[in-house]
């Protein structure tokens, strides 16, 4: 099997930086004037890695079996439905090799599940040396006759966990069918990471247009990714981490990737549904009347979402009379600027947060901006409540579309509605982080990196 071209860091590809405690206007600056310099943490809570990011992507494909090659702990979160296997390594196997043992796992999982392809991840114990891999890979596919990919994990290749959705996405690309075929006219890949009614209401407005969804990679068949190549265009709804598969499937595959903002509220939904429309050469919607209502006015926010959904979701509050005081995303990069410069522009003295399972930066952050309540992942709604601040958790997933205005409101009204129940959840929480920590300055282990 040929060596494939290395897989670059987000650090490295986009100028990502996973490590950020201060105002909007000065992070903005620095994209502004040139790649912002890189930062690490000399203290981390935690250290989420690509491992995990990877299967929760490919863990959506269900006849794709997974195999995790590392001890058995490397395997534990996959929270999809696609089976899932460990090669469960011992010392000795990752001394003398483990090819053999990968071999077969990879078998017996073939055997106990009807799949259509394979995805081997590598782990940081076998991360130095991926011969195993790489060899077993290649064997197995012809003597399976189905597609088996290697999945280029390896635990410390970068600090920003989307470089998980970088190898995800490599590995996509190897399942698409690489012979020439004839282009699919009206083929749309609609390219999500996550499922739910709004996606689906979404996707029927684009066949309304004409076109046909394929919908992927999650809840998609392995024969659905490998049509992806024939398809006229691609339309990305989780940017932050299934970007290279559109780039991949636009340079490969010459499939057009659509660059729109995320369909996130009526104006926006309108915009890409126009831009739709027009690529297939059909008469476009109606934009909707701005409503001017402003239910959100006087809330101080804070939010803790993903990177583009958490941008986007801060400029629709603001449309919406609210402010954001306090914005907390695992990473930042390049393609990130534009929208990051409009919120610098509205509120520059936000407080934006950028790492993953840091409690400690979170909570001194919603100490100081003492914001009225929070929205986000389940993590930081669990964080926000031992704190006493009313909490909602906010899927970015029920945001698509032109619903997104009536379900933030619906989202902040259930926060509100939830002040005994953040009082008493203060009360009775285990101590957290000491007075002393909470009150040393902010960012003081978040350093610039010495090359």
């Amino acid at each position: 099997m040929a060596r494939r071209p290395r897989l670059e860091p987000r650090e490295t590809r986009t100028e990502a930086t996973q490590a950020w405690l201060g105002r909007a206007a000065d992070l903005a600056l620095e994209f502004a004037r040139s790649a912002p310099p890189r930062r690490i943490r000399t203290f981390s809570e935690a250290a989420p890695d690509d491992l995990r990011t990877a299967l929760a992507i490919l863990s959506e494909i269900p006849d794709l079996g997974l195999v995790v090659h590392g001890p058995r702990g490397c395997g534990a979160r996959a929270p999809g439905a696609a089976p899932l296997a460990v090669t469960d390594l011992d010392e000795r196997d990752t001394v003398l090799g483990s090819g053999e043992v990968l071999a077969e796992t990879i078998r017996a999982l073939d055997a106990a599940h009807p799949l259509a392809g394979v995805a081997v991840l590598g782990s940081p114990v076998v991360a130095i040396n991926s011969d195993d891999i790489r060899a077993t890979v290649a064997e197995l596919g012809t003597a399976l006759d189905k597609p088996v990919v290697w999945v280029r994990t390896e635990g410390f290749r970068s600090a920003v966990t989307a470089t998980g959705g970088d190898a995800a996405a490599d590995a996509l690309l190897q399942l698409v069918d690489a012979e020439e075929s004839e282009r699919e006219v009206g083929l749309l890949n609609l390219l999500t990471s996550t499922r739910g009614p709004e996606l689906q209401a979404f996707a029927r407005q684009i066949e309304g247009l004409g076109w046909r969804v394929n919908i992927l990679p999650a809840g998609a068949s392995v024969a659905d990714i490998a049509r992806a190549g024939r398809a006229e265009a691609s339309l990305v709804l989780a940017p932050d981490l299934l970007d290279l598969f559109a780039e991949g499937l636009e340079t490969r595959f010459g499939v057009v990737r659509l660059d729109v903002a995320l369909p996130l509220g009526a104006q926006a939904t309108t915009a890409v549904l126009r831009r739709v429309a027009a690529l297939g050469g059909m008469a476009p919607p109606l934009a909707p009347p701005r409503n001017p209502s402003q239910p959100l006015a006087g809330r101080r926010i804070a939010l803790a979402l993903p990177t583009a959904w958490g941008l986007a979701t801060a400029d629709l509050i603001g449309d919406l009379g609210g402010a954001v005081v306090a914005l907390s995303v695992p990473h930042v990069e390049r393609s990130h600027a534009a929208a990051l410069g409009g919120l610098a522009e509205r509120w520059p003295d936000l407080q934006i947060h950028v790492g993953e399972g840091q409690g400690f930066e979170r909570a001194g952050l919603f100490r100081r901006t003492s914001p009225d309540l929070l929205l986000g992942e389940s993590d930081a709604v669990a964080g926000a409540l031992r704190q006493g601040l009313p909490a909602a958790v906010l899927d970015p997933a029920r945001l698509i579309g032109a619903g997104a205005a009536e379900t933030l409101t619906a989202a902040v009204e259930t926060a509100l509605a939830r002040v005994a129940l953040a009082r008493s959840a203060a009360q009775h929480a285990r101590p957290g982080y000491t007075p002393g920590w909470l009150k040393r300055s902010p960012d003081w282990h978040i350093k610039q990196e010495v090359r």
